[in-house]
């Protein structure tokens, strides 16, 4: 009996949970979000923060880019879905260590966790907005 209680509780809160429209397209997202905050992190990864204000801000940014991330994944923007969500994935990943970097303050672990970010950019660029002349034929 208790069994189907707990079904029949995780059922109603199933049906409750707030659903998502998706607003922006990747191009608006990419532009408005992810953008902004892999510049002020590779900004701060050259340049190290001076002072806490600067370390929440940069902490603040790699936050704002692991949830883009997340906004990638919804509303039908994955052009793939393994190999789209394995990258988004990689790339929170990422921005969460330049995140705990910044809240620790550490300069190296940030530079080092920015680095994967640039990487993570590269990387699905390549696979996903190839250059003209890398377009296959």
């Amino acid at each position: 009996m208790r069994v189907i209680g707990l079904f029949l509780v995780a059922g109603l809160m199933m049906a409750q949970a707030p659903s998502y429209e998706a607003v922006a397209n990747t191009r608006q997202i990419m532009q408005g979000m992810v953008d902004p905050a892999s510049r002020a992190i590779a900004a701060a990864a050259k340049e190290p923060p001076a002072d806490d204000r600067g370390w929440m801000m940069a902490g603040t940014q790699a936050t704002l880019l692991a949830e883009s991330m997340q906004m990638l994944n919804i509303g039908g923007r994955a052009k793939d879905h393994e190999g789209w969500l394995n990258a988004s994935k990689a790339m929170s990943d990422a921005a969460m260590a330049v995140a705990k970097a910044a809240e620790a303050k550490d300069a190296a672990a940030f530079q080092s966790a920015a680095a994967n970010i640039t990487a993570g950019c590269q990387g699905c660029h390549r696979t996903y907005r190839p250059r003209p002349a890398q377009k296959k034929q």
